[in-house]
C-alpha cells in the first residue's frame, strides 16, 4: 500500500469505512502498526516479585511479561518453539519456568530453553538450546513503571516515541508521595464490543459526545458541581502530541484552586516529597491521555485496547492507586471510578453500546465516510507544531491518523490490497 492509497482511505478530515470493516486492511494494521511500533504491555506493579508474570497480547500475538530472578523484565512470545502451543495459559502468577503442555519443553523466565520431554529420543546436536529459546520482543522500555515493547528492531527509540506525552506520565505518578502507582490491584475488568479497535482509540478522549451520550451522569454530577451542566461549554483543550498520541486537558488549576480541591496536608506531603514545582504540576493537571496505538490513561485507570478481529475488540481496564496516599483518597478513587466507568457505571456501558451501533452503521454501503472535520479550520498550531482545539472539536480524533497514515504507508506488497485501490483513486 503506497502513500496515495492510504491517503485516499484516511484523509485529514475523514476516514473511509474500509478502515473499520475490511479484514485484509485489519491484517495489515497488525503488521505495520502493532508489530512495528511501541505498544503498552503492562505495569511493573503487576509483577513486583521475582518469577512473577502476566500474559497479554501484542496485536494478536500472545506474549508473557516476566521478572527474572535478577529483576530484569522480559517480554516473551507465548509460543513453544517446538510445535507452537502457548506455554502459559494463566493470566498472572509466579513460577520458575513455563512448561509446554504438549511435550514438556521447559523455558526459563528469560525465555531460554532449559529442557525437553524425553530427551533421550533426540540424537546429539538435534536440539539447539539457544536457537530454540522463546522468541523475545526486540526492545523493551519501562518508564515510571509503565512497560512498553516493540517487535521491530528498527523501531524508533522509546524516548522518541513517548515524546511530549512523557510529562503527563510524570504528572500522573507524582500524585503519589513516593512517585509510584499500582495498576490493577484494586480492580480489573474486561469489555468486548463488536466493533473495530480504532473506535475505542478515538473514543477514549472524545469530548463531543459527553453532553449527550452521558447526559444521565452529567445530570447527577451537576447536583454537586453545577458547572457540569455546561460541560460542552467549558474551556477544556485537546492536543495532538505527535506520533499518534493525544490528550484532553480536563482542567489545569491555578494554585488557589489547587488548595480548594486537594487536602492541605496532602499538598504539604507532596511538596515535601517532590519539591514545590513538581508537586504543583501534578496537582494542577487532570487529563485523559492516549498513547498510540493501544493505551489510554484516565484519571483513575489504565485502559488497554486489544484488537481481536476487524469487528471485535477487547478493552481491559485496570484501576490505579497512589502508593503512599491516604487510604481514604484511594478509596474515593475507586468509588468515583465505579460511578462512571465501572461495569454498572453511568458512563462506560453507554460507550460500548454506542460502539456496537457504530460498527453496525459501517455496514451501510451507501455512506462511505466517517467524518472528523469538526473544528478542523479553527484548529491552532503553536511554534512547536502542536495542534490544539476545544475538547468538543475533533483535534484529538484526527491526531492518531497522522501516525496511522505514516505507518501504513511504509512500502509493501501492492498486490496484497489491490482491491482497495479503486477506493483511493
Amino acid at each position: 500500500m503506497n502513500n496515495s492509497t492510504i491517503n485516499g482511505l484516511s484523509q485529514a478530515e475523514a476516514n473511509h469505512v474500509t478502515l473499520y470493516s475490511d479484514p485484509a486492511l485489519f491484517q495489515l494494521e497488525l503488521e505495520r502498526i502493532f508489530y512495528s511500533t511501541w505498544v503498552y504491555i503492562g505495569h511493573e506493579s503487576e509483577i513486583p516479585e521475582s518469577a512473577d508474570f502476566k500474559t497479554t497480547f501484542i496485536g494478536k500475538i500472545p506474549v508473557i511479561l516476566t521478572r527474572s530472578p535478577d529483576g530484569e523484565l522480559n517480554v516473551l512470545i507465548n509460543r513453544c518453539s517446538h510445535r507452537g502451543s502457548t506455554v502459559c495459559a494463566e493470566e498472572q502468577g509466579n513460577q520458575a519456568q513455563f512448561i509446554c503442555p504438549y511435550h514438556a519443553w521447559a523455558f526459563n523466565l528469560d525465555g531460554s530453553l532449559d529442557g525437553v520431554g524425553l530427551p533421550n529420543g533426540y540424537n546429539e546436536g538435534e536440539i539447539d538450546y539457544e536457537a530454540l529459546s522463546l522468541a523475545r520482543a526486540a526492545k523493551i522500555a519501562s518508564y515510571r513503571g509503565f512497560v512498553f515493547a516493540t517487535l521491530n528492531p528498527d523501531a524508533r527509540t522509546f524516548d522518541q516515541h513517548i515524546g511530549r506525552a512523557r510529562k503527563y506520565l510524570d504528572y500522573y505518578c507524582d500524585l503519589s508521595p513516593t512517585g509510584e502507582i499500582t495498576v490493577g490491584k484494586t480492580g480489573i475488568y474486561k469489555q468486548k464490543y463488536q466493533g473495530n479497535w480504532k473506535i475505542q482509540l478515538e473514543g477514549s478522549v472524545e469530548g463531543y459526545h459527553v453532553w449527550h451520550t452521558h447526559k444521565n451522569a452529567i445530570d447527577v454530577m451537576a447536583r454537586d458541581v453545577p458547572l457540569m451542566k455546561d460541560y460542552h461549554r467549558l474551556p477544556v483543550r485537546a492536543y495532538d502530541l505527535g506520533y499518534g498520541h493525544n490528550i484532553i486537558e480536563n482542567y489545569t488549576l491555578d494554585e488557589q484552586q489547587v488548595y480548594q480541591r486537594w487536602p492541605k496536608e496532602f499538598i504539604r506531603t507532596l511538596i515535601d516529597a517532590h519539591g514545590r514545582d513538581r508537586a504543583m504540576d501534578a496537582l494542577k493537571h487532570r487529563f485523559n491521555l492516549v498513547l498510540f496505538p493501544n493505551f489510554a490513561l484516565l484519571e483513575y485507570h489504565v485502559r488497554v485496547i486489544r484488537p481481536i478481529a476487524v469487528d471485535q475488540t477487547e478493552v481491559r481496564t485496570y484501576h490505579t492507586s497512589l502508593v503512599g496516599a491516604p487510604k481514604e483518597m484511594n478509596y474515593r478513587r475507586v468509588r468515583e471510578h465505579e460511578f462512571f466507568y465501572g461495569p454498572a457505571g453511568f458512563g462506560g456501558p453507554d460507550d460500548y453500546a454506542v460502539f456496537d451501533r457504530i460498527q453496525q452503521g459501517y455496514q451501510a454501503i451507501n455512506s462511505e465516510w466517517v467524518l472528523f472535520n469538526r473544528g478542523y479550520k479553527s484548529e491552532l498550531t503553536d511554534e512547536e507544531g502542536i495542534r490544539s482545539g476545544n475538547h468538543t472539536q475533533e483535534t484529538q480524533q484526527r491526531a492518531p491518523y497522522y501516525e496511522y497514515r505514516e505507518l501504513m504507508s511504509i512500502s509493501g506488497d501492492e498486490n496484497r490490497l489491490r482491491e482497495l485501490l479503486p477506493l483511493a483513486g
